[in-house]
């Protein structure tokens, strides 16, 4: 699946057109927070993940992109607007 990486501001945002995963980086305690929202809906929070380690860039986003891809078998979502490619 594509995934579309971009920064914004000190974050940085990684989208697959359904979900938008938000890296972080904590100012004081070093790590980052990941925040996956539904795409274009950035009030509906799906999963907040802490990650307090000093991991490198390229090891965030890795954790970033497994998020992204991660499924939730047990929930049901129809009842969310989501659009299907």
């Amino acid at each position: 699946m594509f995934e579309n990486i971009k920064k914004d501001g000190g974050d940085t945002l990684i989208s697959n057109g359904r979900f938008v995963v938000k890296i972080t980086p904590k100012i004081y305690d070093g790590g980052y927070t990941l925040t996956k929202t539904v795409e274009n809906d950035p009030l509906e929070i799906v999963e907040i993940r802490d990650i307090r380690l000093p991991l490198s860039e390229n090891e965030i986003l890795k954790e970033a992109k497994a998020l992204l891809k991660q499924c939730y078998d047990s929930v049901d979502f129809s009842h969310y607007n989501i659009q299907t490619v």
